[in-house]
């Protein structure tokens, strides 16, 4: 078969498609299809049109490829040949050499979530820089804000990107301070310039007043209402202001009638008659609706957060001292109601194990304290109090992905609330086991944990704790980021332009390329999982293929692998099969004579027993040898052509194991239940009789791969040796020996 085209040059931009038109002559027997590949640009597509072309010989047809490449496909220019295969007796593959010049493509893009964010003052924006492109770009970001009032800035203001990776900067943005008025939307334009590219983002900083609009106006409705109050006061002032004084007192504030026959309470006048009806009890709480109630929140003194689960406790003066009256448990928000107080005035305390005893307002004793005046039938708020919690103990586990590992993790604690001091911050290092704790934590308060290792991804979590608690954080798992390699492929001396690097990642083949120009020799696998252990593989025709380990620790960017690829000219395919017909893997396959050396190892996946061995020397013979444990290793000769690659090899290995099989019989019958045992001196291999399904299946015995050899074979009974035969084993198959025995 012989192929000609009218294209050696294609020009082929990342993410389009290029044509190449081929004639192709049938020199051979009848082809009834054709197939097509690719060599040097692994990730090219690659489609024929027709797909299925049929050729007597000594006809022509013409065959029209369509090849596409990826859009981040690397910018440089790529040998590739064209294998044209055709089905037909004797017949040979053609081939057609193409150069792709693929052209840079920069194209830098932006990203931020969220790209509004509504503050008081200031923020801070995380922004991807991505590179869509087909080359590294060495990216500088600036800020621009059209309100000068604005101030803003960007960490780091350079980054340098590879193809198809993401990088991270943030965006830092302050803006003025603002009293009054509704939410003002203060612009800013991220820009990223790089060679041959450009990109810009539009964030916003939604800023809040100090005082809102709707502060300010309920403020205003307030004061209208105290202003119409004082008027209707003075009104009624001076419009009942000459009525007589009268002094009757409602029914609530007497005392029940006591009951008959009882004498008056000690040091009070004897009551004159009935109290007047709807008279109240002076102990106890009054029913709802008639006594007063007050309400108040509970708040810590570090974060000024409400605390939960705290009881207050309302006391008065009595002829003894205080006297405990009623009392109110605490909401998760810190909020309390206590209801049912007689009007006057009450002390409001609260203690509890973990924090110190606290007064209303802020008081630590008795003496500091302020009376809260409860009024009957009306709601009494404000009654607020501050207590100091004892310090708290956090510890927790945080765990990375590779347990056998020696990773150091710092752990950070910084306070979260409104107003804490950000310079204020408790730091430590988790132990082997991934544990550590935080004592003389501030509590009440709400903490917020950073988990930062060295090739992991961070991680934040937030934890709050109470008075003298000593609470176990939830266990946080860091996950590894990714990792790249990258380095140099060189013939010895000078850099190697058109090697396929390949490696695998979950089972999927991933390939890349060295440029032939520019940064010849390069590559780079980016955004490979860590940790991690890759074997790489380099391959260019007319050199032998190599392969590398490179062991990725967590993140870890590996840049100075380098690699030489030993230059030859002849390739050899083949493959290895069994004695049943069937592709055998594993089978290692050296060179001798002009190019030893050289080896390889037959496919266990895929084309079964399939291998090839490149870097031989042209126009040389050589010999294949073919070994793998238990088969017998055979050696052919190979010539290897002045042009073009040699006939495929066929190798075929026999079984260099046996076996023994048989029956034990005693008086005709089968032994069950002996123990057979074959020797050949070096090594003694056993096995017992069995039942089978009975009759003559009864005392038959197996004993399976046995390297070629003479065997004493001994039947024994209860220990003792009751017969004794020699058997030769011969390599593919079983030898039958059966043993009868005495008596």
């Amino acid at each position: 078969m012989r192929v000609s085209s009218t294209v050696e040059r294609l020009d082929l931009p990342p993410g389009g498609t290029g044509v190449v038109p081929l004639e192709v002559v049938n020199t051979s027997a009848v082809i009834e299809s054709l197939s097509v590949r690719a060599l040097g640009v692994p990730e090219a597509q690659v489609r024929a049109e027709p797909p299925a072309l049929a050729l007597f010989p000594d006809a022509a047809g013409a065959l029209t490829l369509t090849v596409g490449l990826p859009e981040t496909f690397p910018a440089g220019t790529y040998p590739v040949t064209f294998v044209v295969s055709g089905h037909a007796a004797g017949g040979r593959e053609a081939y057609h050499d193409v150069d792709i010049v693929v052209p840079a493509h920069p194209h830098v893009r932006l990203d931020a979530t969220p790209s509004v964010v509504r503050t008081r003052g200031r923020a801070g924006f995380p922004v991807e820089v991505r590179n869509d492109g087909n080359v590294p770009l060495d990216v500088a970001l600036r800020t621009a804000a059209r309100d000068r009032t604005v101030r803003s800035s960007v960490v780091p203001s350079t980054l340098t990107v590879p193809p198809g990776a993401v990088a991270t900067a943030t965006v830092l943005v302050r803006g003025p301070r603002q009293l009054l008025g509704s939410d003002q939307d203060r612009p800013v334009t991220l820009l990223a310039e790089a060679p041959g590219a450009q990109g810009s983002l539009d964030l916003v900083l939604r800023q809040r007043s100090t005082f809102s609009r709707g502060l300010v106006t309920a403020l205003v409705l307030l004061a209208i209402i105290l202003l119409w109050a004082l008027a209707f006061l003075l009104g009624m002032r001076q419009v009942l202001g000459t009525d007589p004084y009268t002094k009757v007192a409602p029914a609530s504030f007497f005392a029940a009638a006591p009951a008959e026959g009882a004498a008056p309470a000690e040091g009070t006048a004897p009551v004159d008659g009935p109290a007047p009806s709807g008279a109240l009890p002076k102990d106890g709480p009054l029913p709802a609706g008639v006594g007063a109630t007050l309400t108040g929140t509970v708040r810590g003194a570090a974060d000024d957060e409400g605390v939960g689960r705290l009881t207050v406790v309302a006391l008065r003066h009595g002829r003894d001292g205080l006297v405990e009256v009623s009392s109110a448990a605490t909401q998760a928000d810190g909020t309390y109601t206590m209801s049912g107080l007689f009007p006057g005035g009450y002390l409001l305390r609260v203690q509890a194990e973990g924090y110190d005893e606290a007064w209303h307002p802020s008081a630590r004793s008795e003496a500091g304290a302020k009376e809260v005046t409860a009024v009957a039938s009306e709601v009494t708020d404000g009654a607020d109090l501050v207590v100091t919690g004892d310090p708290a103990t956090l510890s927790g586990t945080v765990e990375t992905g590779d347990p056998d590992d020696d990773v150091t993790v710092e752990v950070t604690a910084r306070p979260s609330w409104s107003g804490a001091d950000p310079t204020q911050l408790w730091e430590t290092t988790a132990d082997a086991s991934g544990a550590y704790t935080f004592t003389d934590l501030p509590a009440p308060g709400t903490y917020e944990l950073t988990f930062v290792a060295e090739g992991y991804v961070p991680s934040t979590t937030t934890e709050r704790v109470l008075g003298g608690q000593e609470r176990f954080a939830l266990d946080v798992r860091l996950g590894a980021g990714t990792g790249a390699i990258s380095g140099t492929v060189t013939d010895g001396s000078s850099a190697l332009g058109g090697v396929t690097v390949s490696t695998t990642i979950a089972g999927k083949t991933v390939e890349v390329g060295t440029p032939t120009v520019g940064e010849v020799g390069t590559f780079v696998l980016p955004n490979l999982p860590t940790p991690g252990t890759y074997v790489l593989t380099f391959s260019k025709d007319g050199f032998s293929t190599t392969t590398a380990v490179v062991d990725l620790g967590p993140g870890e960017l590996r840049t100075d692998l380098a690699v030489a690829l030993a230059g030859g000219t002849g390739t050899v395919t083949g493959r290895v099969l069994s004695s049943g017909g069937d592709g055998l893997g594993g089978v290692e396959i050296t060179v001798g004579g002009a190019s030893g050396g050289l080896s390889t190892t037959s496919l266990t996946a895929g084309d079964v027993g399939a291998f090839t061995l490149t870097g031989l020397e042209a126009g040389s013979s050589v010999t294949l040898t073919f070994s793998k444990a238990g088969y017998v290793a055979v050696t052919l000769p190979v010539t290897i052509p002045a042009d073009g690659p040699a006939d495929p090899v066929t190798a075929t290995l026999s079984s260099a194991l046996g076996g023994l099989e048989g029956r034990v019989t005693r008086a005709g019958s089968g032994l069950v239940g002996a123990t057979v045992s074959a020797t050949d001196g070096a090594t003694v291999h056993t096995t017992t009789t069995t039942a089978g399904d009975g009759g003559s299946e009864a005392g038959r015995y197996v004993l399976p791969d046995l390297p070629v050899g003479v065997y004493t074979v001994t039947v024994t009974v209860d220990g003792q040796v009751v017969a004794t035969t020699v058997a030769t084993v011969t390599g593919g198959g079983r030898v039958t020996c059966d043993v009868r025995v005495g008596g």
